[in-house]
């Protein structure tokens, strides 16, 4: 599978054929599924559009005790002196040669947080296997290990990179990474939601793209506000690698607990952080589903909750990962790509919040516009029913065509090419549905 590259803020494969990452979360893929489950999830992401997955090989749940449900592998044959078991990647590196199979990459994080970190929220763990003079060798073992297939590397794992001594063990992790056979797959940092790993880590550690996590806390999430931060001082790829899960609970604004009984993300909020991320400069996205980062089985009912989850889900249910597969969410997340790709040049798209002369609330009403680089269309995500006003100036010399594009169901609709306005149009989206993307294409 060609290799992805960058070039400016966006990825490319070996062929400089862009790419617009299009992950799904799954995070136990390696742990807890068998060979068969992983391929029908598997098939499953690739027919939604997906080409990345996100996934641990070194897992979360218990994932240096509990074998793998495929061939009763742990990862280590000796935890003290961290000797691989061999039996254990080689899973890892066919299932994910299977993805690359059906075009999907792995986006591979060595070793989960909780492994290398002591978390300051969660977490039970408070000596963690690896440190700096340790993880060198892992990663470079499992570099090698995975030469020849399609993978990304995303070190952290949902920790913050807060002490010196932290910062020192994820420099470990990249170094052993590139000194293995996978050292030119490109690299990026995982984090703790709100925190920027460009602050954290300064500018000396060569990320080869950002990610944030703007994570599971309120309902309407400004997931606008990081990505444009840091397409404004980066020229490199940024995207949201973890945005609201789809029926995880909503969270607290400002502390890791439910925020009302029985709350949870739905497709809706889905889509609109989802767009709101992609429209504020985006190079791709990510869809993440509780049950399904977990690989949830009906053997986990006799389990205590997660730990990362206790807060949020006592007394309550969390569905099987095959359930799950076929949540509207994750059509939508695909429909967002197909999108993106219809629109002339797309790699070139840029946000432009001044092409919105109307008032742009902040909260869940918040608008977002974008156009590409030769400004022949323009395209403005409008989240709820209201009235915009855009500048259509560009277009003046021409004309230009309206359409109408659900990101519901993934139609496109274009009702006029009979314009006469020069300065400014005011448009109302229309009435059913919640969401709406109006596309205006320049007459050629």
């Amino acid at each position: 599978m060609k290799k992805l590259r960058i070039n400016g803020r966006s990825f490319y494969n070996e062929a400089h054929h862009p790419f617009f990452y299009t992950a799904c979360t799954a995070w136990e893929l390696f742990h807890k599924l068998t060979l068969e489950e992983a391929g029908r999830y598997l098939i499953n992401r690739a027919e939604k559009g997906f080409n990345v997955v996100q996934a641990v090989a070194v897992c979360e749940l218990d994932g240096l005790h509990t074998p793998t449900l495929e061939g009763g592998h742990l990862p280590f044959a000796d935890l003290a002196t961290l000797e691989p078991n061999d039996a254990y990647f080689s899973h890892v590196r066919k299932v994910t040669e299977m993805a690359n199979q059906l075009g999907i990459y792995i986006a591979l994080v060595p070793m989960w947080g909780s492994h290398w970190s002591v978390n300051n929220s969660w977490g039970s763990n408070k000596t963690p296997l690896f440190n700096k003079e340790n993880v060198h060798a892992f990663c470079r073992y499992l570099s090698d290990k995975m030469v020849g297939t399609g993978i990304l590397w995303m070190i952290g794992g949902d920790r913050a990179i807060a002490t010196a001594q932290q910062r020192d063990v994820l420099e470990e992790m990249a170094m052993g990474l590139r000194a293995g056979a996978c050292g030119d797959a490109l690299i990026t940092v995982h984090s703790q939601g709100g925190r920027s790993t460009l602050d954290m880590l300064g500018d000396t550690f060569q990320q080869d793209f950002v990610v944030w996590q703007t994570g599971h806390m309120g309902q309407a999430y400004p997931s606008w506000r990081p990505i444009e931060m840091d397409y404004q001082r980066l020229d490199k790829p940024v995207l949201d690698s973890e945005p609201c899960y789809e029926a995880h609970p909503v969270m607290c604004q400002h502390q890791f607990r439910r925020a009302q009984d029985a709350s949870r993300f739905t497709d809706r909020e889905i889509r609109r952080t989802s767009y709101w991320s992609v429209f504020a400069g985006g190079a791709g996205i990510t869809y993440g589903c509780y049950s399904l980062w977990q690989m949830r089985r009906p053997e986990d009912d006799a389990q205590a909750i997660p730990e990362s989850a206790a807060s949020t889900y006592q007394g309550d249910t969390i569905p099987y990962w095959f359930d799950v597969l076929n949540y509207p969410g994750a059509f939508n997340i695909g429909t967002l790509r197909r999108f993106i790709e219809s629109l002339p040049e797309w790699w070139l798209r840029e946000p432009d919040q001044s092409l919105l002369l109307s008032q742009n609330a902040t909260d869940e009403k918040h608008c977002r516009a974008m156009r590409d680089a030769h400004r022949r269309w323009i395209a403005v995500y409008i989240p709820e029913q209201q009235n915009v006003v855009v500048d259509v100036r560009d277009f003046a010399g021409s004309g230009f065509d309206i359409g109408w594009f659900d990101p519901r169901y993934g139609v496109m609709n274009w009702i006029s090419n009979d314009i006469s306005e020069t300065f400014f149009l005011s448009i109302d989206p229309p009435q059913t549905g919640t969401d709406w993307v109006l596309v205006l294409r320049k007459k050629s």
